[in-house]
């Protein structure tokens, strides 16, 4: 009984382990290719409302 416990927590612990790196992975490769949010500091919608409001004075 001691040994299925053993083994179901590492694999439980090994699942995740492969789960995270499958993650980081996948997220290193979109980076910088989906387009920013809004919400971003630095997007384009930022931008165009600084460019605007430095327009109207």
């Amino acid at each position: 009984m001691i040994d299925l416990i053993g083994m179901l927590m590492f694999g439980t612990l090994g699942f995740f382990a492969v789960l995270a790196y499958v993650n980081a992975r996948t997220t290193q490769k979109l980076k910088g290719k989906m387009p920013k949010s809004t919400l971003a500091r630095d997007s384009a919608h930022w931008r165009m409302a600084r460019e605007r409001a430095a327009a109207r004075g």
